[in-house]
């Protein structure tokens, strides 16, 4: 059996691998910046309002919306929770509340693939796309390729690996994203 690896670590390792590695080898409780905060109040505030939204926007007439829905593969040991699934009777498409632009974020795209491996396994229904929704209007189709499939189990082997071995990845972040990480301060490898 796999061990089962949080389906945001392949965003952040998309990030930085070392981001990973601190959480998964260290307690460092780091400082998180405001705008988490304010994901997670949009992400509450937003499923509140789908209890009386309908589908149209996506272009189902039906289907059955899941919020917060745990998610989980022992074929690729992934688990995770995607902010809504939808189940129509054939299809079943994972769908992300966002904030910012994620959509040009591969770490993001990535992450929403990989629920979307666990919802077609889950729900036995084909899932070729998911959604973003962004703000209060925007929402962005991401089809699935099999590309992309096979990007999120290589980036699960490559963290895998770096588990059972225990050493510190290459840092593939630019200045700008180490500015950012709230991981800085053990880092500091800028």
């Amino acid at each position: 059996m796999l061990y089962s690896i949080p389906s945001n670590y392949i965003r952040q390792w998309c990030y930085c691998p070392r981001i990973v590695y601190y959480m998964e080898f260290t307690s460092f409780r780091p400082e998180y910046p405001i705008w988490v905060k304010q994901g997670y109040l949009y992400h509450e505030n937003e499923a509140r309002l789908w209890n009386r939204r309908n589908l149209s926007r996506f272009g189902l007439e039906t289907g059955k919306i899941r919020l917060n829905y745990s998610l989980s593969s022992k074929k690729y040991g992934i688990h995770g929770v995607s902010d809504m699934i939808i189940e129509s009777n054939n299809k079943v498409f994972p769908v992300e509340f966002k904030l910012d632009k994620s959509l040009k974020k591969k770490g993001g795209i990535l992450q929403l693939v990989s629920y979307g491996i666990m919802a077609g396994e889950i729900f036995s229904k084909e899932c070729s796309e998911g959604f973003f929704l962004e703000g209060k209007k925007s929402l962005y189709k991401i089809c699935f390729s099999d590309d992309n499939k096979k990007e999120v189990l290589r980036i699960l082997k490559d963290i895998r690996i770096m588990i059972n071995n225990g050493v510190k990845p290459d840092s593939s972040a630019s200045i700008n994203k180490c500015t950012n990480c709230e991981y800085i301060n053990h880092c500091n490898d800028r």
